[in-house]
């Protein structure tokens, strides 16, 4: 996380509703990817986008986005997204580590995501509790702090939350608890609900977090965060419809 553009005042009442949006379609809307080939270091992001009632692949959006300049230890099942307020960007952990994240750029020139495009190409992920569950993660920018979380290994509906502290290590690092609730519970989730299959984000005013039901990718269920803890259909719409997906994508992504 580098090369911000904090020349505009992103808490403006247009902006932040624009921020909104975009932040939706991006994060959210980025619900799976394939491979070329098991070989390429080449992948694709498919997008869908909120027509008003459900959020539709292709929709006002490029349906495809490539991912470009991988590292070859890339991890592609443990990846999450954001947008900062100047950038789009994209995450991965490498291949047995779950002690430091690779970041991709989206330029708008090439219209990729790429590696350490205005980025710094690593981040480091320090003091996380050993009984983090390292399998998925989810991050998030709330126009203040980059944030990412984990869920708890033996309790799933525990989330663990690391802020970005930019004096720590040589670039800045994640670090759990700095500038955040370490724990935060999530209460009355669906009994469906697959821990796995999740994403984060923060609208302008709610921060939000979705899962989707096991054995299915054409709905999320959506969380509001209270002050205290994520809570289903607090301040939300409670299920969310996706639809046109291609059936090729990898449903193990979000």
């Amino acid at each position: 996380i580098r090369n911000c553009d904090w020349s505009s005042n992103v808490c403006s009442s247009d902006l932040m509703y624009f921020m909104k949006k975009i932040t939706l379609l991006f994060l959210i809307a980025a619900l799976s990817f394939s491979f070329h080939s098991s070989f390429s270091q080449s992948a694709f992001l498919y997008q869908a986008a909120f027509n008003g009632t459900e959020y539709e692949y292709g929709y006002s959006s490029k349906p495809r986005i490539e991912i470009t300049g991988a590292p070859d230890d890339i991890d592609w099942n443990r990846w999450s997204m954001l947008h900062d307020g100047g950038n789009y960007r994209l995450f991965f952990m490498p291949i047995g580590r779950s002690d430091v994240l690779y970041q991709f750029g989206y330029n708008e020139s090439t219209q990729k995501y790429e590696y350490g495009f205005g980025s710094t190409y690593e981040i480091p992920i320090l003091k996380l509790p050993a009984g983090a569950d390292i399998t998925s993660f989810s991050m998030l920018h709330d126009d203040e702090n980059y944030r990412l979380y984990f869920t708890l290994r033996k309790d799933k509906s525990t989330l663990l939350q690391c802020g970005y502290d930019d004096n720590e290590g040589e670039s800045g690092s994640f670090v759990y608890g700095y500038q955040s609730m370490p724990k935060i519970p999530i209460l009355n989730a669906p009994s469906d609900t697959d821990w796995k299959r999740w994403g984060m984000l923060h609208d302008g005013s709610v921060y939000r977090l979705y899962f989707m039901p096991e054995g299915r990718s054409d709905l999320l269920y959506q969380f509001g965060f209270d002050g205290s803890s994520y809570k289903y259909g607090y301040s939300s719409t409670k299920m969310l419809s996706i639809i046109k997906m291609p059936t090729g994508s990898n449903e193990i992504g979000r």
